[in-house]
C-alpha cells in the first residue's frame, strides 16, 4: 500500500504512535529538509524555523523571546525574558509533562502564510520603528504601503550563524509616495539583536562620577576664567571624550558588560550594511547579543536540544 504524500513512512510506526507528517502540500513554505534527529521535528527549509511551537533565545542574554506580561493587544512589546518553563515536552495528556499555561507568552510558531506567530496571542509579529511588536491583521489603507497598513514582515532563522534576519516586501521606514523611491533599504541586513542593560550604579559611585564630571567641567585658567570649549578639531582628534549619549551603543566599549539583575531585555532591529559579516564584526559580546538558538517543544519524551 503507497503512503501518502504529506505523511512520513516508517516500518516502526505502531498503532499508538504515529509519525509526524509534516504540513500539507498546500503550504507555502513547506518545502521541508525532513526529521532533524530531535524527536521527529521538522525544519523549513526556507525558514530555518521548526514546525510546532518553539522557544527562541538568545545566546547573549541567555534569554528568550516574551510577549510582554501576556497580552493580546496590538502593539503589545516582544521582549527578552528569563526562562519561565523548564520543560521543553508538552503532552496534553499527561499531566506530569504538561507545560505551564504562563509560560505560554515564550512560544512562538511558523504560520502557513510564512509569519511569525506568538502562541499566547495567536497573532503575527511584526516590526515596528525596530521593536518586536505583536500586530493584528489591518486593512489595507492608502497610500498603501504606510507606517499603519503594510505587508508583515518575514523572519528567518539561519543555524550556521545564529542570526536571526527579517525580511520586508517594502521600505521599512515606509516613505511618503514618490516618483523616485529609494532602493537602498534593499541594500541593508536587517538582524535581530538583545540590547544590554548595565546594572545601576550605587550610590557611592555616582556620586564619585559626579564629581569627577563636575571637577572636568569648572577647571580655570590661570586668570580665573573657564577653559573654552572642545572644538570639533579637538573632538575628531579624541583629544576630548564624547558622552555616552553621542556614541553609538556599538562603540561604547563599558556596555559590553551586561550585568544589570533585571530579567528583562529590550530586542531590536539592527540595519546593517550588506557584508558586515566579512568587515569587523566586533566584541564578542556584540556577536553573542546577535545570536540565537532555536529551542523546538516536543510532544514526547525525545531529548530536546536547540536546532
Amino acid at each position: 500500500m503507497s503512503t501518502p504524500d504529506n505523511v512520513v513512512a516508517s516500518q516502526d510506526t505502531s498503532p499508538t504512535e504515529m509519525a509526524i507528517p509534516p504540513p500539507p502540500s498546500y503550504s507555502p513554505r513547506s518545502s521541508y529538509s525532513g526529521p532533524s534527529g530531535s524527536g521527529g521535528v521538522y525544519i523549513n527549509a526556507e525558514t530555518g524555523f521548526p514546525g510546532g511551537y518553539f522557544l527562541i533565545k538568545n545566546v547573549g542574554a541567555n534569554k528568550v523571546l516574551d510577549v510582554a506580561r501576556g497580552e493580546h493587544d496590538d502593539g503589545t512589546d516582544v521582549i527578552l525574558w528569563t526562562e519561565k518553563e523548564s520543560s521543553l515536552v508538552e503532552d496534553f495528556y499527561v499531566a506530569e509533562v504538561m507545560r505551564d499555561p504562563e509560560a505560554d507568552n515564550q512560544l512562538f510558531f511558523m504560520d502557513y502564510n510564512g509569519h511569525l506567530c506568538s502562541k499566547v496571542a495567536g497573532l503575527p509579529i511584526d516590526i515596528d520603528d525596530g521593536q518586536l511588536v505583536v500586530r493584528r491583521h489591518r486593512p489595507v489603507t492608502y497610500p498603501f504601503p504606510n507606517h499603519y497598513s503594510h505587508p508583515l514582515p518575514r523572519f528567518s532563522y539561519d543555524r550556521s550563524s545564529g542570526l536571526l534576519r527579517v525580511a520586508f516586501a517594502c521600505d521599512p521606514s515606509y516613505p511618503a509616495p514618490s516618483a523616485y523611491p529609494s532602493q537602498a533599504w534593499k541594500e541593508r541586513d536587517y538582524v535581530l539583536s538583545a540590547v544590554p542593560l548595565k546594572r545601576d550604579k550605587s550610590l557611592a559611585e555616582a556620586s564619585l562620577d559626579f564629581l569627577a564630571t563636575a571637577a572636568s567641567r569648572i577647571k580655570l585658567n590661570p586668570f580665573g576664567s573657564p577653559i573654552a570649549a572642545a572644538s570639533a578639531a579637538h573632538v575628531e582628534r579624541g583629544d576630548y571624550d564624547l558622552r555616552d549619549d553621542e556614541t553609538l551603543e556599538e562603540e561604547r566599549p563599558e556596555h559590553a558588560d551586561d550585568d544589570s539583575p533585571s530579567r528583562r531585555r529590550e530586542v531590536r532591529m539592527l540595519n546593517l550594511p550588506l557584508g558586515w559579516m566579512e568587515k569587523e564584526r566586533g566584541s564578542p559580546e556584540i556577536v553573542s547579543r546577535r545570536k540565537w538558538e532555536i529551542v523546538p517543544i516536543l510532544h514526547n519524551r525525545h531529548v530536546t536540544r536547540p536546532i
